[in-house]
C-alpha cells in the first residue's frame, strides 16, 4: 500500500463523550497509517477532554488542542488552518464513524487520478438501523471524473455530499466565514469549484443522523444567519458565470429562506431581549443591503422566458409590502399548526 501522502484528519469537538471515542477509534484503526489526527477541543465541560487524552496519550498521531469557548465549526478550522501538515485533509464531526478502509479508499484513488477532491460512499447512519441511505458516487457512479465546475453544480442540491478527501494547499487563501454556523457549506461548493478534478472511491464515511443536540439537529439564534451563507453561494454562482437557471434557483432559495425565517423570528423563544434585537437588526439590515432592485431583477427576463412563476410571485411578494406582510402571517398559522 502506498503510504506517502500524509492526511490530515480535523475533528472539532465540544461536548461530545457520547460518541467520541467511537469516532476516535474509527479513525485510529484505519487501514492507512500515514495520518495526523488534529483535534480541537472547545472548552468542553464534560468528559471530552479526559477521552481525547486518551488517544493522544498512546497514539502520537492524535494532537489536541483547546481554544476558548465560543464560535462555530469555522472558528475551530480558523483556528487550526496553519497546524495542518497534511497533502490532503479529511473533515469529521465528533460523532461520525470512518469504515476501516475509508482512507485507504481515498488516497488510492487520488493516485490513480491525481484529483485534488475525492468522495467516498456517504451514509446517513442511524446507529442499529439497517437500509440507511447511501450517497454513492454521482447517481450511483463512482466511476466518473467531474470537473471543479461540475461537482460545484452537483452540489448546490446535494447530488454528490460535502465530504471529500480534500487537498490542502485548496485552503491556503480561504478564510472560513465566522458570521454564519452552516459557512461549510460555502466554502466545501468553493473548494469543489477550485478542484482540478473530483473523482469518487468506495470506503464509507458514515454520516450520524441519530445525535438529537448536533448543530445541525438544533434550532438556536443561529439558523438565522444561514441567510449569510444562502448569499456567499448566490454570489459564488453569479461571479463564476454559472448557468442563468443555477443563479436563479440559489436566489428562489435565498428568498424563500428570508419568508420563512421572517415569520419564524415572531414565533421563536428567545433566550434574551438582545439576542432577539439582535435578530431584528440582522434580519432589518441583509434586506436593506442585499434583497435589492439589482438582486431581484438580475435574471427576471430569464424568470418570464422560462415561465418560472413561482420566482415572479416571490419578487412580487417582497415588493409590495402588505403582501409580504401577509405571507408572514401565513407562515406563522402554519408553523403554529404543527406545533
Amino acid at each position: 500500500m502506498v503510504q506517502d501522502l500524509l492526511v490530515t484528519v480535523f475533528v472539532p469537538v465540544y461536548n461530545g463523550e457520547k460518541y467520541l471515542r467511537n469516532t476516535l477509534a474509527s479513525i485510529q484503526n484505519q487501514t492507512y497509517k500515514n495520518i495526523e489526527v488534529l483535534l480541537v477541543d472547545d472548552s468542553s465541560t464534560d468528559g471530552s477532554k479526559i477521552i481525547l487524552d486518551e488517544f493522544a496519550s498512546k497514539d502520537d498521531r492524535f494532537k489536541i488542542f483547546v481554544k476558548r469557548k465560543g464560535g462555530m465549526v469555522s472558528v475551530s478550522w480558523n483556528f487550526i488552518k496553519s497546524e495542518i501538515k497534511g497533502d490532503y485533509v479529511f473533515y469529521s464531526s465528533q460523532d461520525d464513524v470512518f469504515s476501516i478502509d475509508l482512507l485507504e479508499k481515498m488516497v488510492e484513488k487520488q493516485k490513480e487520478t491525481n484529483a485534488d477532491s475525492i468522495l467516498p460512499d456517504m451514509e446517513f447512519y442511524f446507529e442499529n438501523t439497517s437500509n440507511n441511505k447511501k450517497i454513492i458516487g454521482l447517481n450511483g457512479n463512482r466511476e466518473l471524473v467531474l470537473s471543479g465546475r461540475k461537482a460545484c453544480e452537483a452540489s448546490l442540491n446535494w447530488s454528490i455530499h460535502g465530504f471529500p478527501l480534500t487537498k490542502t494547499s485548496l485552503l491556503d487563501d480561504e478564510v472560513f466565514p465566522e458570521d454564519a454556523f452552516d459557512s461549510d457549506e460555502f466554502i466545501t461548493r468553493k473548494l469543489f469549484l477550485k478542484s482540478n478534478k473530483v473523482v469518487f472511491s468506495d470506503g464509507i464515511f458514515y454520516y450520524r443522523q441519530d445525535n438529537p443536540n448536533a448543530i445541525t439537529k438544533t434550532f438556536s439564534a443561529k439558523n438565522f444567519y444561514t441567510l449569510n451563507t444562502l448569499f456567499r453561494i448566490f454570489s459564488l454562482l453569479k461571479e463564476n458565470n454559472f448557468e442563468k437557471s443555477f443563479v436563479l434557483n440559489s436566489q428562489f432559495s435565498l428568498l424563500s429562506k428570508y419568508l420563512q425565517l421572517s415569520a419564524k423570528f415572531h414565533l421563536y423563544d428567545f433566550e434574551t431581549e438582545i439576542e432577539k434585537e439582535n435578530t431584528a437588526l440582522f434580519l432589518s439590515d441583509f434586506k436593506k443591503q442585499h434583497l435589492i432592485n439589482s438582486f431581484y431583477f438580475l435574471n427576471f427576463s430569464y424568470a418570464i422566458m422560462s415561465l418560472k412563476l413561482k420566482y415572479i410571485l416571490l419578487l412580487i411578494i417582497f415588493n409590495v409590502p402588505f403582501l409580504f406582510d401577509f405571507v408572514i402571517k401565513v407562515y406563522m398559522i402554519k408553523k403554529k399548526n404543527q406545533i
